[in-house]
């Protein structure tokens, strides 16, 4: 505790404190008209005259198996083009290949067992429009073998549970995890750590399935034509409906790879995806389009889900059972943890044809506190119920800030000063963080021992604060290409589908600012068939491509330095680039324009040494929430959020607010009401809509204040880092839910039947060491 971050800093001006346009308003995104007036073309957008359309048939059961199939009915439909089934020797061969580090459990592109109800079986149907391909599915005759199911890992993990996944693991319903991170591990000794604890307490955190909701179910568009260049190898091109945000999956990638072809042969056709958090599942569909339609032809084909079935991925279920021991004084000395972990069906975290990408949830969080003993051990199930999609670690945090509440509560002093006393680097960003937060909120005026304040209107009030990691993620190079054209104006390409963060603009800005150029002379613009360009990572694209796009930016400018300065009859060290000018030192007003002065160009490839995750996190954030709750109906009102997030530093005002508003807006939909509810008895989904699984909506987005903080800390561009991620997880919700009623609740979401059974148990059982 108290010790202070230390790194170096690397690349160009990352020091820079002069920032003209870095950091500034009023730059409205490239893409923001098209996508607020309707224009831009989303993939359920894309059609073209003679489309077809292609649905899969679906399970009904929680897991079941093709026993025979009967399609001559939905053959002999008239407006169906094609019906293929899972022994067409093409689909079972798909796909031909998938990401090395996906190959476990990696499942067919059709096959005969489902292993969720509305999982794609059996078959799937090529027809002139949606409407004939549902009447064509209901007419294809299937013999069903109903399997045994398991949706909670923690009935996965019991002795006696079906074995789901035999030729992974024939003993038991456990998986490994990707990094290969170990199950078990301890630092220090926590049995020693107990014996100097003055208190023993046990802390609980679960959270069920989330949807990873998408506001617009996947859709996806592909024909083949000649290449406008020629197809000199016989070949015509695929057209994709677009990129993804990351580049190991996604329409084109699951395109080529489950073809067994190769990128040069597929172009993308919009760079508009719709918004998503973490999301990197491609459907079947981003590989059945293209098939589909190479078998008809080339003709267009477009695969569709409806929403219903748009509930086939889902955020894992985990559970942490943790022990703390802790001196009277506040300080953490033990940490033992338990973690069950869902694995999901096969699918997670990638195409659903690729296999398990488990990430590592367990005490690794605990590692970033002064604690000196901690034990974590984990596990990791195979279920039924959805295919799991992103937990990138952030739920590490959770049973971190649980741990500092119990001791808060347990001792009556503020959560906060826990905090400070138990993270183990505090400055200069956590200390900043919290000082800024606490005034912003109000924290010394609103906090209070637990239960102990009673609103006018009768509600309890709560008042909760938890320190928020910024992990960072450094695992992609970027492919940054500059070139100043004839036009004298700087261009830089890309390739990825946009999900909403606007990091393309905060490049523009970078650029900009590096190499002295007018604004709207840097163009960043969609380049579909620019592919060596590498995607990055949802968590740090603004910082890290920013980062890469700054090195690129002061090599190009020394370029146009070195040519420009001849034309004013000086050497390279006598000129400057300003607002798009070239321009004398000593007399600014002799200037040469960089129209006509030739082409030039530059490619950098590379990342801030920052690693893939680290224990010691550079950045902190501190969030605040004050609720009301209804003793008599349970509800709780939202009424304050404030968040006070190390930027490092802010390169575009709108994007990074907006990143922390839709974060907490997220984290609050998942505190208080999302939940994903199958059937106990037949695996059924039960609330796969709209109507019952609520997300929220603009009118439930809760009141943010957003306070930026600027350390210079990060690895990106000028000490950047990036935001969301610190700040999606429900529970500091449940902390200020426990402040008002004196009871923590161990699952998520904070729903009134278990706030009023909270209310009904309300009491502390302290286990104070005699």
């Amino acid at each position: 505790m108290g010790e202070t971050s230390v790194w170096e800093l690397e690349g160009a001006n990352q020091d820079r404190e002069d920032f003209k346009v870095v950091g500034t308003w009023d730059h409205p995104g490239r893409q923001s008209w098209d996508m607020v007036s309707g224009a831009a073309k989303y993939p359920t957008d894309l059609w073209m005259e003679g489309t077809l359309t292609a649905m899969a048939l679906r399970s009904p059961y929680g897991h079941a198996k093709v026993k025979s199939l009967d399609i001559s009915g939905a053959e002999r439909m008239e407006g169906v083009e094609l019906v293929l089934t899972y022994e067409d020797e093409e689909l079972a061969a798909m796909p031909v290949n998938v990401p090395s580090y996906f190959e476990f459990g990696r499942s067919p592109l059709l096959g005969d067992e489902a292993e969720f109800e509305g999982d794609e079986v059996g078959c799937v149907v090529v027809a002139i429009n949606e409407e004939t391909c549902k009447r064509a599915l209901e007419a294809v005759k299937v013999e069903w073998e109903v399997l045994p199911f398991v949706t909670d890992p923690r009935e996965a993990a019991k002795p006696g549970a079906p074995i789901l996944r035999p030729e992974m693991n024939p003993d038991s319903n456990m998986t490994g995890n990707t990094f290969g991170a170990p199950i078990e591990w301890e630092i220090g000794n926590v049995e020693e750590g107990f014996k100097e604890a003055d208190y023993i307490e046990v802390v609980e955190y679960g959270r069920p399935m989330w949807s990873q909701f998408r506001p617009m179910p996947p859709a996806y568009f592909s024909y083949w034509d000649n290449d406008p260049w020629g197809n000199p190898d016989g070949e015509k091109m695929c057209y994709v409906t677009n990129h993804a945000h990351f580049p190991s999956n996604g329409p084109i990638v699951s395109a080529f790879m489950g073809l067994g072809s190769h990128a040069d042969k597929f172009r993308a056709l919009s760079p508009y995806m719709a918004a998503r958090y973490c999301d990197f599942v491609e459907k079947r569909g981003a590989q059945f389009a293209p098939v589909l339609s190479k078998r008809l032809g080339g003709v267009p084909v477009r695969y569709v889900q409806s929403r219903r079935e748009s509930f086939d991925a889902a955020v894992p279920q985990t559970y942490f059972t943790v022990r703390i021991g802790f001196k009277k004084d506040g300080t953490l000395v033990a940490v033992q943890s338990k973690n069950v972990h869902q694995s999901g069906a096969r699918g997670g975290y990638g195409d659903k044809t690729h296999g398990h990408l488990v990430l590592p949830a367990n005490a690794q969080g605990f590692k970033s506190t002064s604690c000196p003993n901690i034990y974590s051990e984990m596990a990791y199930y195979v279920t039924n119920g959805a295919c799991t999609t992103a937990d990138p670690g952030k739920d590490h945090w959770e049973p971190v800030n649980l741990a500092f509440a119990k001791i808060a509560d347990t001792l009556g002093i503020p959560i906060s000063d826990v905090i400070m006393k138990n993270v183990k680097v505090t400055e200069p960003s956590l200390s900043t963080c919290m000082a800024s937060g606490k005034e912003a909120f109000g924290w010394d005026e609103k906090w209070h021992l637990a239960g102990q304040r009673t609103l006018e209107d009768g509600r309890l009030h709560g008042v909760a604060c938890r320190a928020c990691w910024s992990m960072t993620w450094g695992m992609i190079s970027y492919n940054i290409n500059l070139r100043m054209g004839v036009d004298g104006k700087v261009y830089m390409p890309y390739a990825e589908s946009l999900i909403g963060t606007f990091w393309p603009d905060s490049a523009q800005l970078v650029i900009a600012e590096e190499m002295g150029m007018k604004l709207e002379d840097v163009i960043v613009y969609y380049a579909p068939n620019y592919n060596n360009w590498q995607q990055g990572d949802a968590a740090d694209r603004g910082a890290t491509c920013t980062w890469a796009a700054k090195e690129a930016a002061v090599q190009l400018r020394a370029q146009i330095l070195q040519v420009g300065s001849a034309l004013l009859g000086a050497s390279p060290d006598e000129v400057d680039l300003i607002d798009s000018m070239i321009t004398l030192k000593s007399d600014p007003s002799k200037r040469v324009s960089l129209v006509g002065i030739g082409q030039l160009a530059v490619g950098y490839c590379g990342k801030p040494k920052v690693p893939f995750q680290n224990d010691v996190i550079r950045t902190m954030n501190v969030d605040f929430c004050e609720v009301a709750v209804d003793p008599e109906t349970g509800l709780v009102d939202i009424l304050d959020y404030c968040s006070a997030h190390d930027f490092g530093k802010v390169i575009r005002p709108s994007s990074a607010i907006g990143q922390l508003e839709n974060s907490l807006t997220m984290a609050s939909g998942r505190a208080l009401r999302e939940e994903l509810i199958w059937d106990e008895g037949t695996g059924v989904l039960l609330n796969g809509n709209l109507y019952d699984y609520k997300v929220p909506t603009a009118l439930d987005q809760p009141v943010i204040n957003a306070v930026p903080v600027e350390t210079r800390c990060g690895g990106g561009a000028y000490g950047s880092t990036g935001v969301a991620h610190a700040h999606a997880d429900a529970g500091l919700v449940g902390l200020a839910i426990q402040n008002a009623i004196g009871s923590f609740i161990p699952m998520v979401p904070y729903t009134p039947d278990k706030v009023l059974s909270a209310l009904g148990t309300t009491g502390s059982d302290s286990n104070a060491k005699a």
